[in-house]
């Protein structure tokens, strides 16, 4: 069997559907505003005006935890880059499964913000900063990730592996399958 995942992605996405909006809007924590424009002095290149910045929740359609949109255009976006002007009103929008995970919540946010700031490419620096400021939460850490990772394996058609050298079957918890049989330590075929 191969490590490529097959899942049912229409499923997956109806996991997300199930969300309600909730009655609060989104928040940038004072702990997350500290730590941004602390790291603003050392980086030229993050310049947030929180004030331009309005936080709402995506339908709970959207498959996406996160999305920031801009109200200008690319070509403006990029004069304004260049000419370090501010971009002006922008809407950062997070899925509502994030509200009760605070740790995938300030990351997700965290990204959203640095693209708000003019870094809107997925870059290596993008990515860094990200998890310099709110680092990605572990599987352990995020109730998110863990259902998330749940849902994919319940719309794969493994649901178990077993091992052919010692007859050993265990419960699928992971996307990838296992190079090791966890009880004779072979490798799998």
């Amino acid at each position: 069997m191969s490590n490529h995942v097959n899942f049912d992605s229409e499923k997956f996405t109806n996991f997300f559907n199930e969300f309600p909006i909730p009655e609060i809007s989104p928040i940038i924590s004072d702990k997350l505003i500290i730590k941004l424009k602390e790291i603003s002095k050392s980086h030229s290149k993050i310049n947030i005006i929180f004030e331009n910045i309005e936080l709402s929740w995506l339908d709970p359609k959207d498959n996406r935890l996160g999305v920031t949109i801009f109200s200008d255009d690319f070509n403006e976006l990029t004069r304004k880059k260049r000419l370090r002007l501010p971009f002006g009103k922008i809407k950062i929008k997070l899925h509502p499964i994030l509200i009760d995970d605070e740790k995938l919540y300030d990351h997700t946010l965290v990204h959203e913000l640095l693209h708000a700031s003019g870094i809107i490419e997925h870059s290596d620096e993008h990515h860094r900063l990200t998890n310099e400021i709110a680092p990605s939460p572990s599987f352990s850490e995020s109730s998110v990730l863990r259902y998330l990772q749940a849902v994919m394996i319940s719309t794969t058609e493994v649901l178990s592996w077993d091992c052919s050298k010692c007859g050993y079957i265990w419960t699928r918890n992971t996307l990838i399958k296992p190079k090791k049989c966890p009880k004779c330590d072979l490798l799998l075929e």
